[in-house]
């Protein structure tokens, strides 16, 4: 290990290998930048920057009242003793640790995707898969860095971790700061750590080891992998006399893992032929049953069976809602043709239709929920119920029930209680945030979109009310599904054009800084809707049936599932099932070849 002391930047120079340690007097800090960052983040070198006065260093770089922290986060350990398994879990205890960094003072900025990983770098055998993420936080600027690690110890003992114990074994929750706004390069060396014994251990307390950047972000693909996400639509600052900054260090780390990233992602340890699915390095979850066991959603397309319990939906309406037995009976045949998740409706909303009350949408849902909670909770198949629902009472009386995932059409926007229902519920349910513009009376009327950005605004339209309104509702990405809202405030031209160019509703949500939103589970519905039928209609045949756009509806589901969607919501379930296969099949042909997106 090598100490340099800088007070010449523009000669700096590096060769060689092992650990290089460069302290740079303050005053240099901003011109010593352009000598060392490329080599700090992509040589082979570990050369890690530390000023002796960082904060005077980074207040040219930063300002106002606030500042930004990168933070990752991880745990692997579910239920605890003498917790029940419905409230205590790794993804349970990601939303706790959010709830008590923001009783602390810290805002919620941006969250990644969640992953599960494969213990890596540890001693010990045999623990359980962890999940990973990270977050950017925004605090008072008078906290150093060292207070808000301080803060985030506190969270962990809270928690039940045991913050001295560095063997690297199973924890409820971890909490590490990534990279700084603040003070962008800085390290803490706490005196030697006393004993258990020891008297003086509590004057110890929030005296902790720190290093900022995190030494061995490079090393762990746990943490690239979020950082990416957090940083996709990030570029490196070129301008003239830059100071080293979080972004430009972000963007770095995100570089570094697009190179790595399809080696990485869903790659099994072992061979292809022989691998399992405990195998899996690291791969995108998702909250699927309320038991909060996450699912693997990238190249695994699931169908979602549509069960209307209404006497006026557009395709089944009276069909199914004569009685619990016979939706009980629709229910399990939708599972035996393949559906993952069963998804009830107690009220339509095709355009045009009329509202009923949320005291009649729970008269018609409630019962029939119970019903297949009651048949589905233990079925091996892992079959998801969902209710398809705009009204805050109706979530809260499904949640009770025992439903796993709630389907909003509305984004929110329909009832006031909505979004506080869907935050409250008793553990963190996926959550289907759908775009449209208005209610079924209105929505047609608004179909007004600049032509050839169809998916583009939708992006932006969904960007707009995850930031406003369901962020600070308490709704994190984490839990999120999107829906781009076929047949909701588009005209039968714009929705062949959303279908066409679906992959830029996710570019869109990425320009907009929604992080790990950008990537999360993307389910549509377009089965049996009018424009799949007319893109059939020729001069002879002037409409097509509702029941006979099954095979259409398919068509378009496929070129949905090749282009981001990794969810078809369907009344034809066999047929979808076996779209779906064939999707699963190239997915995993890209996977095994290299070529995974």
């Amino acid at each position: 290990t090598f100490w340099i002391n800088v007070t010449n930047s523009s000669s700096l120079f590096i060769r060689g290998g092992g650990d290089i340690f460069i302290r740079i007097e303050s005053k240099n800090m901003r011109r010593a930048h352009r000598a060392v960052t490329l080599k700090y983040f992509s040589s082979s070198l570990r050369v890690r920057l530390f000023s002796s006065s960082s904060s005077e260093s980074s207040s040219s770089s930063t300002s106002g009242k606030f500042a930004d922290v990168c933070v990752a986060i991880g745990s692997n350990l579910d239920v605890r003793e003498g917790e029940d398994a419905d409230s205590s879990s790794r993804f349970q205890h990601f939303h706790v640790a959010l709830r008590l960094l923001q009783e602390r003072g810290f805002e919620i900025k941006k969250l990644a995707s969640v992953y599960e990983t494969k213990p890596v770098d540890t001693l010990i055998e045999n623990q359980p898969k962890f999940l990973n993420s990270a977050c950017v936080l925004r605090h008072p600027r008078e906290w150093s860095v060292l207070e808000c690690l301080g803060k985030m110890k506190d969270i962990e003992r809270e928690m039940g971790r045991d913050v001295y114990n560095t063997d690297k074994g199973p924890r409820v929750i971890d909490l590490d700061i990534l990279f700084s706004e603040k003070e962008p390069m800085v390290r803490y060396d706490p005196p030697p750590f006393p004993s258990s014994s020891s008297s003086s251990l509590s004057s110890y307390e929030k005296k902790f080891w720190l290093e900022v950047p995190h030494g061995r972000i490079k090393e762990r693909a746990f943490v690239l992998a979020p950082i990416a996400d957090l940083t996709e639509k990030m570029s490196f600052d070129k301008s003239g006399d830059v100071s080293i900054t979080m972004a430009n260090q972000m963007t770095a780390m995100a570089r570094l893992w697009k190179e790595e990233e399809r080696r990485i992602m869903q790659t099994p340890t072992k061979n292809f032929e022989e691998a399992s699915e405990d195998d899996i390095l690291l791969q995108r979850v998702a909250p699927f049953k309320r038991n909060m066991r996450l699912e693997p959603y990238e190249g695994r397309a699931k169908v979602m069976g549509v069960l209307n319990v209404t006497p006026d939906s557009f395709s089944d309406g009276g069909v199914f809602n004569t009685s619990v037995s016979t939706a009980l009976r629709r229910a399990e045949q939708l599972a035996d043709e393949g559906s993952r998740i069963i998804d009830v409706g107690g009220q339509s909303t095709r355009p045009g239709a009329s509202r009923v009350s949320a005291a009649d949408e729970i008269a018609r849902v409630a019962p029939v929920l119970e019903a297949i909670c009651e048949r589905f909770k233990n079925d091996p198949r892992n079959i998801a119920v969902s209710v398809d629902t705009f009204y805050g009472e109706v979530v809260k009386v499904a949640d009770a029930i025992g439903v796993d995932i709630i389907n909003d059409v509305s984004g929110g926007d329909w009832d006031e209680g909505m979004l506080s229902a869907v935050a409250n519920t008793k553990v963190p349910l996926g959550y289907v945030l759908s775009h449209q513009r208005g209610n079924p009376q209105v929505m047609s009327k608004n179909a007004s979109y600049p032509v050839g950005s169809v998916a583009k605004t939708v992006g932006d339209e969904i960007a707009s009310q995850y930031l406003r309104k369901v962020l600070p509702s308490g709704i994190s990405a984490w839990r999120c599904w999107i829906d781009p809202g076929f047949g909701f405030a588009k005209s039968e031209e714009q929705c062949v054009e959303l279908l066409s160019d679906l992959k830029d509703v996710r570019a869109s949500l990425a320009k907009n800084e929604c992080g790990g939103l950008a990537k999360a589970p993307m389910l549509v519905g377009m089965s049996r809707k009018r424009f799949v039928g007319n893109m059939l209609v020729d001069e002879k045949r002037k409409d097509v049936p509702k029941d006979a756009r099954d095979v259409a509806s398919a068509a378009a589901a496929i070129v949905a599932l090749m282009n981001g969607a990794n969810a078809v919501r369907a009344h034809d379930v066999k047929l979808h099932a076996d779209i779906a296969k064939v999707a699963d099949a190239v997915a995993a042909s890209k996977r095994k070849t290299g070529s995974y997106e």
